[in-house]
């Protein structure tokens, strides 16, 4: 009975112990998840996502890729990645959500020749997608080309600005450190010549006009596509304020020389006249209030690691900022929070590299989506996203949309960037040619009314329908 006993306490213990030790040991895939939600670095993410399909881990593929979306929300890339993670796991509804999400998001992608998603073709669900996709591919708008600079691009004008009094295009060149004007008379000729490399400016990155003040405000930097540049100029920036009306320098503003390089970028005039500009390598914004002459740091936005525009309401009372890999956000300037504008997975606000205020809502050059294209996004109160549809995309003239200006009802823009078409130091790449450059001019009103009739329509259903 003495050794019934023991041997019942010994497997007693035994087993507390089992448990004790499997209890004690950690469940791989819950540890990995835990560290990868603890990773907020972009390219380490990357290296671990690369390694998980490496070795086939589709699970681990998958939950690494969904972590980048919520750092990136509105990559398309990283969507499409995850949908190869689901289709590798047979997880087709989870494939098709994402997939539709982008379709009616205006988005065409070439999803049947996507490699890895076998699992998930040859359905009526995927037919009908891709058929969504590929017409989202067809041409919408009536853009048209206004003009074409010939056999100068290679000057790159990347940057262009509207001088209502002149009734003329301005052009910065990031090559020559040069402004040029084009206007239906004359065409396309210099307006202001290059400066001397060792004081600057040097070459134009960015320009605004205040016609009120008879002023033109440029960037300028030292960057290796500046045929100025040189060993004891390189990585300085400045912003310089010219007579508009003559061409005249009026000041030089250039920050205090540091260790780190400067480039700074999207020019802002605010209906105030007042100047914003950020610092490219640190997100830093800055102000040139009217009348002044002082350069004030305004806030950072560290955060945001890729911003290409700027712009702001007529109040000046929020400030408006494209960020080119997570979209769009909106800066109280009283009290300086910053959120985004959009907090809902609706629509695709990554890839825009211009951002215009008008009448009310915003208009952004969207070229970092398939199709590239040119948006409206309707604001209420100038805070809240009421409706957002394109103004023009597909158009047969796209090659690598650029920046552009407002004049009256109409954006131009470049169609053919020739940025792309560079190595770092900016020299021509093998097998690539310098091309006109065709400016395209766009209604900034396309379709408005039927748009918002359509939204008004579908607002009623919803409301009979007790939906939200």
């Amino acid at each position: 009975m003495l050794l019934i006993m023991k041997k019942k306490i010994t497997l007693c213990l035994g087993l507390l112990l089992s448990f004790g030790l499997s209890a004690q040991t950690p469940d791989p895939e819950k540890a990995f998840a835990e560290r990868v939600s603890q990773i907020n670095s972009i390219s380490q993410l990357l290296e671990v996502v690369g390694d998980a399909a490496d070795k086939e881990q589709f699970a681990r593929q998958e939950l690494v890729l969904k972590r980048l979306l919520e750092l990136r929300p509105y990559s398309p890339e990283f969507k499409l990645a995850l949908v190869k993670a689901y289709a590798a796991q047979d997880k087709k509804s989870a494939a098709y959500n994402d997939l539709v999400q982008m379709q009616k998001a205006g988005l065409s992608y070439p999803i049947g020749d996507q490699k890895g998603y076998d699992n998930i073709k040859g359905t009526k669900v995927f037919d009908y997608i891709e058929d969504g996709m590929n017409s989202n591919n067809t041409p919408f708008g009536e853009g048209e080309k206004a003009f074409e600079i010939p056999h100068r691009s290679g000057m790159l004008f990347e940057n262009m600005a509207y001088d209502e009094t002149g009734k003329r295009f301005l052009l910065g060149s990031i090559r020559a450190g040069s402004v040029y004007q084009y206007t239906e008379g004359e065409g396309f000729k210099e307006f202001i010549k290059p400066s001397d490399p060792a004081v600057g400016p040097w070459g134009i990155i960015d320009l605004v006009v205040d016609d009120e003040a008879d002023l033109l405000w440029t960037s300028s930097a030292t960057m290796p596509h500046f045929s100025g540049t040189n060993q004891a100029n390189f990585g300085q920036a400045m912003i310089s304020k010219f007579r508009l009306s003559s061409g005249e320098l009026v000041n030089n503003f250039a920050m205090a020389k540091t260790n780190q390089p400067m480039l700074f970028s999207a020019l802002h005039l605010t209906a105030g006249q007042n100047l914003y500009f950020t610092n490219v390598f640190n997100s830093d914004f800055f102000k040139i209030s009217k009348d002044s002459d002082q350069v004030q740091p305004v806030l950072s936005l560290s955060g945001l690691k890729n911003i290409k525009a700027i712009t702001s309401n007529e109040k000046e009372s929020m400030l408006y900022v494209s960020d080119f890999d997570q979209g769009l956000f909106v800066i109280n300037l009283e009290s300086m929070q910053t959120a985004p504008l959009v907090k809902t997975p609706r629509g695709f606000f990554a890839g825009i590299n211009d951002l215009f205020y008008d009448d009310g809502d915003l208009v952004a050059i969207q070229s970092g989506v398939q199709p590239a294209r040119l948006m409206r996004y309707v604001l209420k109160q100038d805070l809240f996203l009421h409706n957002m549809f394109p103004i023009e995309a597909s158009n047969p003239n796209f090659k690598a949309l650029g920046n552009g200006t407002l004049v009256g009802d109409h954006v131009y823009y470049a169609a053919n960037s020739q940025w792309e078409k560079m190595d770092p130091l900016g020299r021509l790449l093998p097998e690539q040619s310098w091309e006109p450059l065709v400016i395209m001019k766009s209604p900034t009103k396309y379709r408005m009314e039927e748009h918002m009739e359509q939204q008004r329509k579908m607002e009623e259903i919803k409301k009979k329908r007790g939906l939200k």
